[in-house]
């Protein structure tokens, strides 16, 4: 009996010390620029250019196995992008409004929830790939807009600065998330690595007011290149 108590209490030692070393959840830091753009959902808007924006966040790994991962975290995304949309607006000496087709320059921030699926393979030494996806949950926590339309005789008017618009815009946007990367080990404490990361918005931008009204659908994309560290 003293030998089979003494092989158990080996044997549970062995399992205690090999979960200890094997860690389940990762924790890190990421930051880095992002190219926006519009995508047309309706037949009255379209595209109007790319806008340069940025993004930082935290990110949480919570493993199943050594390459499988569930992953989530924090982001604040920072979008500027330009599209075009039908409105109605009153030009100065109209007497009623007029539809017009207005070109918005859009600068919004919004901070996302993501939940992901990870995947990772070795490459060679302290190099390894990986691929993720899922989805974004975005809370809009500002949308700011610069808009300029013509009239019928030909007259430009152009917003001077950018206005407050988030009355216009949904509270919470969902996206598909991808992302592509490399991680290099730096020891067994921490990780750096770079990721190639795609949002693109599921749902409208406008809310159903500002969709009622104009008869516009917006998604909102970005490409971004992150860098960032990793326990």
């Amino acid at each position: 009996m003293k030998k089979i108590a003494l092989i158990i209490s080996l044997m549970a030692l062995f399992s205690l010390n090999v979960n200890a070393q094997r860690k389940t959840t990762a924790f890190g830091l990421k930051l880095g620029p992002n190219l926006g753009w519009a995508s047309a959902g309706s037949t009255t808007t379209s595209s109007d250019g790319v806008g340069v924006g940025f993004a930082f966040g935290g990110i949480v790994d919570h493993y199943f196995s050594k390459h499988i991962a569930a992953s989530s975290g924090l982001n604040l995304n920072f979008l500027s992008m330009g599209y075009q949309f039908e409105d109605s607006r009153i030009p100065e000496n109209y007497l009623e409004a007029t539809k017009v087709s207005v070109n918005r320059r859009f600068k919004g921030t919004y901070l996302e929830v993501p939940i992901k699926l990870k995947v990772k393979i070795d490459i060679v030494d302290s190099w390894k790939a990986y691929a993720e996806g899922g989805v974004g949950l975005g809370f809009n926590l500002r949308a700011m807009g610069k808009d300029s339309y013509k009239d019928s005789f030909g007259t430009l008017y152009e917003d001077k600065s950018f206005s407050n618009y988030r009355d216009q815009y949904k509270i919470i946007q969902t996206a598909l998330n991808f992302g592509l990367g490399a991680i290099f080990e730096v020891n067994s404490k921490f990780s750096l690595f770079a990721q190639l990361t795609f949002n693109h918005a599921l749902s409208n931008s406008f809310n159903k007011a500002m969709e009622k009204q104009t008869g516009s659908i917006i998604r909102t994309n970005f490409i971004g290149l992150e860098i960032g560290i990793i326990n």
